[in-house]
């Protein structure tokens, strides 16, 4: 017969209610989780703590702002554009900014860098003054995409591209017409390369584009920038048709493609 010590070492624990019994294996893995689920919490709290640390913190606000390209463009001026002094290097509108700084008339292009930890580096690329754009006695400096500039952009000289239709008088960063600027430049280059002579004048109009005289005395209607290489080409056999001499004071059109016209 066992004896009662024996029956009481082998009698199981009874379960208490509420309690779940596990065995070592189960409850090890347990434990194991809840220290993982702990670990994990306390992580993402140190890093949103540290988040928002540095974003409150003073040693990763926008304490300088090197300005590079700036010569005609007032650095004054762009720096106050920028709105960036004191702002949180983590968050900085970089976008919205250059395009503030891009609205004077005078500036091309700006970029803005991030150069941690207290530093944004502004570059800029100034636009050029490239020819006048003349309004009756009104002459206005524009850049080679027809960007009217401030007065105060220097141009001893260039071409003038006379505007015979009167619009109202012009402001910086007023654009004129982007594609008779466009030909004009081409004819400035290609006229004397194709055929040997120099154009003394240029006239726009909205009715009739960019005209232009030569130094042989005749005047040229070209109209817009397309086909310019066959304008050039039907202008060329038509003066070798008809002789340079004989076409002095007439008007030649080539605004009609195949068809062009010489009165």
């Amino acid at each position: 017969m066992p004896s009662r010590g024996n029956a009481a070492r082998k009698e199981k624990p009874r379960p208490i209610e509420g309690e779940i019994l596990m065995d070592e294996k189960t409850a090890r893995r347990v434990r194991l989780t809840r220290w993982r689920r702990l670990l994990t919490g306390l992580a993402v709290g140190l890093l949103i703590g540290g988040s928002v640390g540095l974003y409150v913190s003073p040693l990763l606000r926008v304490q300088d702002i090197e300005v590079v390209g700036a010569a005609a463009v007032s650095r004054d001026e762009v720096l106050s554009l920028t709105r960036l002094e004191g702002k949180s290097m983590m968050r900085l509108d970089l976008a919205a900014a250059e395009r503030r700084v891009e609205s004077i008339p005078m500036v091309q292009s700006a970029r803005l860098e991030r150069h941690w930890p207290q530093t944004v580096r502004l570059v800029i690329i100034e636009r050029l003054p490239w020819a006048f754009w003349q309004i009756g006695p009104d002459r206005y400096v524009i850049d080679k995409e027809g960007i009217v500039l401030p007065g105060s952009a220097p141009l001893e000289s260039g071409p003038v591209i006379l505007d015979v239709s009167g619009p109202p008088r012009l402001a910086p960063g007023d654009h004129v017409d982007g594609d008779a600027v466009i030909l004009a430049q081409a004819v400035l280059q290609r006229v004397p390369q194709t055929l040997a002579m120099n154009v003394v004048t240029l006239e726009y109009s909205p009715q009739q584009g960019l005209a232009l005289t030569t130094d042989a005395g005749y005047r040229v209607v070209v109209g817009d920038s397309q086909n310019v290489d066959y304008k050039l080409a039907v202008w060329k056999a038509i003066e070798g048709r008809l002789g340079r001499e004989a076409m002095a004071g007439h008007v030649l059109d080539l605004r009609f493609g195949d068809r062009p016209s010489f009165q």
